[in-house]
């Protein structure tokens, strides 16, 4: 029996103390720098309805970010051809009426002249007063506008877009991770928003967080440093865990993105925890907790603008055709497909409900007797079925937001099948290799068609780090998947701290018209986290454990110490193309016919108004070129793009939307 895996943070707090402990410098007084936000004014009016941003009463204390009652924004997502899903929330200070109307319109032009569609939906207490409306009889590839009207009030105006039907030049989207609320400040969701040529924002889950990591107490809702204020620790009922999503929509930053971008978002542990849980000591008692998995899923659905699938399990979109509230038959299920004509299709899975802790059973009959599964039968029939009809149909890329690095990362066997040492648990795939087995193969061309799926591009989170790589099942050593000599990037983090960031493989491993990375169905792009933190700052908490002191030198202590993990971890996968595990940041794919490109974006995650460093640039072919000069082209790898004679320089869209105005005062409080 292999031995059992290794808890991710114990392995790199470990491997991190060992490496670190020799390069300790006694020298130094200062840490990590702390960034807060304004203060709010202090309420000196009386209570009128919707009084002004910041002039609410003291007994009304709930995150807001714009007036009321559209205090939390807009927002859109689950884009189709024909319709899309827009969003927003009506907050008061008391109800005014069990039932509120709620007017919504769609124009194509930013001052909503002329109004194309409208309608009037109601909400209530029972979604707790958010408003989703499928909007539908849209045209297919068009930026359109919205805003929402109730009690005499206006929303601001919000920014979407249909996805094509036909082929397109160009399709851009960014993808965002692992977004904790008190871990940074949040400048990359604000990069996001000033982009006028996306289509689309790929959240692969954590878009909110249950606890603050014992770390990474960088900011919080009107300063408080009280883990006991319910802003601070994890929630206890479903009325917290509401409050949850306030916290975070009264963010500036985030605000601004939703209302710029259509969003396609899905869950993963943090979203959906029901069971009470802190880094940080707190004065409560988890048994206090009331939470359930059926009260965080159905949550997730009415704070965010996605659309829910059927509750037949076929992952098919529940379309509500008369404006009505769009709710889930079955909150639990999530994963859902967009299509975006024939250059790209997006594939959202889900690889979360299924673990232990949520106590369901998953149907893991697809699967050889006793093998776990993290999809069940009826995903994972999905989940092929819908990649080998989107290879029929010539979909030249597929898109997979995936929560967790599928590509072995890990330590490797010598043997196939027969791990000779713990795994690291860096991905909970180490978990479940045979599933993962069993997916790679389908991909290959084991399946009912006996096709090949070309194109195949996840985009993942939860490991809080850089991630890039070729996608194969095997952590075995000798095997005829040969890749490139590895080294060290010379391109810079978004701090001097982190000089030549992260470890990434030199050449390609293909020689004139061998191809010897040809075991790879396709690539795997992880662009960090917005601010969880990553391994320095785990070896940081070692270190200072251990008796370190918390000052300049064993701060740059952990961050040699990650560098070195980076590149243990580049040379025992032979998969991994690319890995940093200081920075933080999204990522932007660019996709065109020929070719697919990967940008990891950082910001100072401590620093207000962060710079936009683009730190890493990939590359993965939409064609097989043999004979390409100075390295062959193949599907289905990812390569530095300086492997193939090309510069690291930021792509732009092949067209751009007039952003969405925002005269309103923003105050976050």
């Amino acid at each position: 029996m292999p031995p059992p895996p290794m808890d991710r943070r114990d392995f790199l707090k470990a491997a991190g103390l060992i490496a670190a402990t020799p390069l300790l410098d006694a020298c130094g007084e200062s840490g990590l720098a702390r960034v807060s936000p304004t203060t709010p004014t202090t309420p000196t009016l009386p209570d009128p309805v919707f009084p002004a941003p910041g002039q609410e009463p003291a007994s009304f204390d709930f995150p807001l970010v714009l007036a009321l009652p559209f205090a939390h924004g807009v927002a859109s997502g689950d884009p189709l051809s024909d319709r899309v899903i827009v969003w927003t929330r009506i907050t008061e200070i008391v109800p005014s009426a069990p039932s509120i109307a709620v007017r919504w319109q769609v124009s194509t032009s930013p001052t909503m002249s002329p109004v194309l569609k409208s309608g009037t939906q109601s909400t209530s207490a029972a979604r707790d007063w958010t408003v989703k409306v499928d909007v539908t009889g849209l045209a297919p590839a068009t930026t359109y506008y919205y805003r929402f009207s109730a009690l005499g009030q206006r929303s601001i105006t919000g920014r979407t877009r249909t996805a094509p039907a036909s082929m397109v030049d160009n399709i851009r989207f960014a993808v965002v991770a692992c977004s904790s609320y008190w871990s940074s400040t949040w400048s990359g969701y604000q990069h996001i928003a000033e982009k006028n040529d996306l289509d689309l924002v790929v959240h692969c889950g954590d878009y909110i967080y249950d606890f603050i990591d014992q770390d990474e107490f960088v900011r919080s809702r009107k300063n408080s440093r009280d883990l006991g204020f319910v802003d601070n620790r994890d929630w206890l009922d479903i009325t917290e865990l509401r409050r949850r999503y306030a916290l975070y929509r009264s963010d500036p930053q985030l605000m601004r993105a939703h209302q710029q971008h259509p969003w396609f978002i899905v869950w993963d542990n943090h979203d959906i925890d029901e069971g009470y849980g802190n880094e940080l000591e707190t004065p409560f008692d988890g048994m206090q907790s009331t939470t359930t998995l059926e009260q965080t899923t159905q949550v997730f659905w009415e704070w965010t603008p996605s659309r829910p699938p059927l509750g037949d399990g076929s992952g098919r979109f529940l379309l509500v055709d008369d404006g009505s509230y769009p709710a889930p038959a079955d909150n639990k299920l999530l994963y859902r497909r967009l299509p975006y004509g024939p250059l790209a299709e997006f594939f959202g899975v889900d690889t979360q409900i299924g673990l232990p802790g949520h106590g369901l059973t998953l149907d893991s009959s697809h699967l050889p007797e006793g093998t776990p599964s993290l999809y069940g039968r009826p995903q994972f029939e999905w989940f092929t079925g819908g990649m080998v009809a989107a290879e029929q149909a010539g979909v030249k890329w597929k898109i997979v937001n995936n929560q967790t690095w599928f590509a072995p990362a890990d330590t490797p066997d010598v043997i196939a099948g027969f791990p000779s040492v713990p795994k690291i648990g860096i991905s909970r795939w180490s978990d479940y290799a045979g599933e993962r087995t069993a997916l790679c193969e389908a991909l290959r061309g084991s399946n009912p068609a006996n096709l090949r799926v070309r194109g195949t591009v996840l985009v993942s989170g939860d490991s809080h780090g850089n991630f890039g790589s070729d996608v194969i099942e095997t952590t075995q050593l000798v095997s005829a998947y040969q890749p490139g000599l590895p080294g060290r990037s010379t391109r810079n983090g978004s701090t001097t701290a982190n000089a030549a960031a992260g470890a990434v493989r030199l050449t390609s491993g293909n020689v004139a018209v061998l191809n010897n990375r040809a075991a790879s169905v396709g690539v795997e792009f992880a662009p960090s986290s917005l601010g969880r933190g990553g391994a320095d700052e785990l070896v940081l908490r070692a270190l200072v454990d251990g008796g370190a002191p918390l000052n300049d030198a064993t701060i740059t202590s952990s961050i040699v110490a990650a560098k070195a993990l980076e590149t243990v971890v580049l040379t025992a996968n032979k998969n991994v193309q690319f890995i940093d595990w200081v920075d933080h940041g999204y990522g932007i794919v660019d996709l065109t016919a020929d070719r697919a490109i990967f940008e990891y974006w950082w910001q100072d995650k401590l620093t207000v108004d962060s710079l936009d460093v683009l730190g890493m640039q990939m590359v993965s072919w939409g064609a097989d070129d043999a004979t390409a000069l100075p390295q062959p082209h193949y599907r289905d790898q990812l390569d530095y793009v300086l492997t193939h004679g090309m510069t690291v320089a930021a792509t732009t869209g092949t067209r751009v939307s007039e952003p969405a105005p925002l005269t309103e005062v923003v105050m976050p409080r």
